[in-house]
């Protein structure tokens, strides 16, 4: 019996407009195959779609600050960047690298015309 490596479909989903993060404030909530993400640009201009919760105490994310080229967390003030990785956690010792070891999930977007689009995977295929 011969067995075929697992694979995904991947799309590409219409999330939003461009225009709507042309706000004074660039974050946005959104929900992608049942999951809760936030949606911002930041600093460079660049797109994050993130998990929406803060894995410390569940926060949401998009009541965040943008700031520092990533969204702060409203509650502790932990730092992610647009891929999803916590690059500061103000509360932990000089020198402490415990952040690195925090990210919380991500999904590819592109923007293309005005519209900004999500990498959505589909179901495995054999």
């Amino acid at each position: 019996m011969t067995s075929h490596p697992e694979t995904q479909t991947v799309r590409w989903t219409r999330i939003a407009s461009s225009s709507e993060l042309d706000t004074g404030r660039a974050v946005m909530p959104v929900t992608l195959a049942g999951q809760r993400y936030v949606l911002f640009r930041d600093d460079e201009g660049q797109l994050g779609l993130i998990g929406r919760n803060c894995p410390h105490r569940g926060a949401d994310l998009c009541f965040g600050r943008l700031e520092d080229n990533g969204l702060r967390c409203p509650f502790h003030g932990w730092h992610f960047d647009r891929t999803g990785q916590c690059v500061e956690q103000p509360a932990e010792p000089e020198g402490s690298t415990m952040h690195t070891q925090i990210k919380v999930p991500m999904v590819p977007v592109r923007e293309e015309g005005g519209v900004i689009f999500a990498q959505v995977s589909e179901g495995e295929r054999r």
